[in-house]
């Protein structure tokens, strides 16, 4: 049976937290039962998640959103509700943030550049530069993220001037190259670092979120860029670290899908 103490030290061993500088503690942010027969994963730790891990007999969650914060100790509000919710199951929660995104082979830029068959040039922040090996069109690009992650069928809106244009819920910039070569990827808000990778002589950048100035940038820079969404780019880690649970522990899981397009 998989004991509490040896899921958070095998995961500290998988990610090493000790790499990363982040906004939060990394791991077990809550315990609960010692022995965990059934694992719930989710993107984002909510009332929403939470209450679906306790309905599933979950127990445990491990999320990529955890508690966030780890120099202050404030139980309070909403907190204390979701809090007082998870002692009273006895459940565990682990939050792994930076770590998950930027892990070579589980974490969410990893997954996504699977998703387009790139291949990995160097890192870049908490993501990577890719090759695009397989030549895939900007719209092969956005058809294979939205066969992956399931982002909304909509009507697509067409690109005006540097208005950006939105296809299956992502918004893109077509200013670059129609087949890009060198593509940043970097998933959640991520496009403070738009800059900082043209500067690594990338053509095409994909994140989960836009800002005001992206479209001027893009355009400026004859660039592309594509606005996965946070929730829709950080989605495959967490379901890469429940497969790697299922072959490496005998225990059962849940996969958590509380959809947020933003």
């Amino acid at each position: 049976m998989l004991k509490r103490t040896q899921l958070n030290d095998d995961l500290r061993q998988l990610f090493r937290y000790e790499d990363y500088e982040d906004y939060c503690l990394n791991g077990l942010q809550i315990e609960g039962r010692e022995s965990i027969k059934k694992i719930a994963f989710a993107v984002s730790y909510n009332l929403l998640s939470l209450e679906a891990a306790i309905e599933s007999g979950a127990d445990a969650l491990i999320v990529h959103h955890g508690v966030f914060g780890k120099d202050f100790f404030s139980v309070t509000g909403r907190e204390k509700v979701k809090v007082k919710a998870l002692l009273d199951a006895d459940i565990s929660l682990f939050g792994i943030h930076l770590p998950l995104d930027g892990h070579r082979e589980l974490g969410n830029n990893a997954q996504l550049a699977t998703c387009i068959s790139a291949d990995i040039i160097e890192p870049f922040e908490v993501g990577f530069i890719v090759k695009n090996t397989a030549k895939l069109t900007r719209k092969e690009i956005l058809e294979a993220f939205h066969a992956k992650l399931g982002t909304d069928d909509e009507k697509p809106i067409l690109p005006e001037g540097i208005k950006p244009g939105r296809t299956y819920g992502m918004d893109h910039c077509d200013f670059g190259p129609e087949v890009p070569e060198k593509i940043a990827i970097v998933s959640g808000g991520a496009g403070s670092y738009y800059e900082a990778a043209l500067n690594k002589g990338i053509d095409t950048y994909i994140c989960g979120d836009i800002l005001e100035q992206i479209p001027a940038i893009a355009y400026e820079s004859k660039t592309n860029y594509i606005n996965l969404g946070h929730y829709w780019s950080e989605t495959l880690g967490i379901k890469a670290l429940q497969s790697y649970c299922i072959r490496n522990y005998d225990i059962e899981t849940i996969y958590i899908n509380i959809n947020n397009r933003i």
